[in-house]
């Protein structure tokens, strides 16, 4: 089932299967060697991630995102991650801080080179590395959809690059600086103010 989720998911990403495109099961197993049950159970997951939309009778197609529903979820994504700051200030260690700080330090290097796509992704694993400090189970997972939903809309949608990607270390070094301090109400705080940010990532 990994197997077969990897690679509708990765299609789905890159925009090799659109939005709102059907998705054949029978295809998809055909193309990828499999049988319909680990098909099903991998289009089931996609749609839990909000990838996909299922209607009984209908079938499975690629979720649609309008710039009015990602910017209510990015109001949904500011709410839960200034929780998951204040959790995780509470929760790190010396050794959580020093793996936050590794991941600026290579946003810093991303930035030197010039390597905005991949920075885009040391974005969001810098944010779900605070988000597992929190320790909480439900607040990790829903952050993780709502960072994938983030990521299709990079890929997919034509805008003007977001984010201040000239400052991307330095934007999050803020964040971990307050992290580090054990400062539960000025984590949050530091994290709301860089997702009310619309040049913030």
């Amino acid at each position: 089932m990994i197997r077969v989720y990897n690679i509708i998911r990765q299609q789905i990403l890159d925009g090799v299967i659109p939005q709102g495109a059907h998705i054949s099961i029978q295809s998809i197993a055909t193309a990828t060697d499999s049988s319909n049950g680990p098909v099903i159970s991998a289009l089931a997951r996609l749609t839990n991630e909000g990838l996909l939309q299922h209607q009984r009778g209908h079938g499975y197609r690629v979720a649609e995102w309008t710039p009015e529903l990602l910017e209510d979820l990015l109001v949904v994504r500011r709410s839960l991650e200034t929780e998951a700051a204040r959790l995780a200030a509470r929760h790190a260690g010396p050794g959580d801080v020093e793996v936050l700080q590794s991941k600026v330090n290579y946003m810093a290097e991303l930035v030197r080179e010039g390597r905005r796509a991949d920075g885009h992704v040391a974005d969001v694993e810098l944010h779900m590395s605070i988000a597992q400090l929190s320790r909480s189970a439900a607040l990790i997972d829903t952050l993780r959809r709502s960072h994938m939903l983030e990521i299709v809309h990079r890929r997919l949608q034509i805008y003007e690059p977001r984010g201040d990607f000239t400052n991307l270390a330095s934007n999050h070094q803020l964040l971990i600086d307050a992290i580090a301090s054990g400062n539960a109400e000025a984590a949050g705080a530091a994290m709301h103010r860089h997702l009310s940010s619309r040049v913030a990532t």
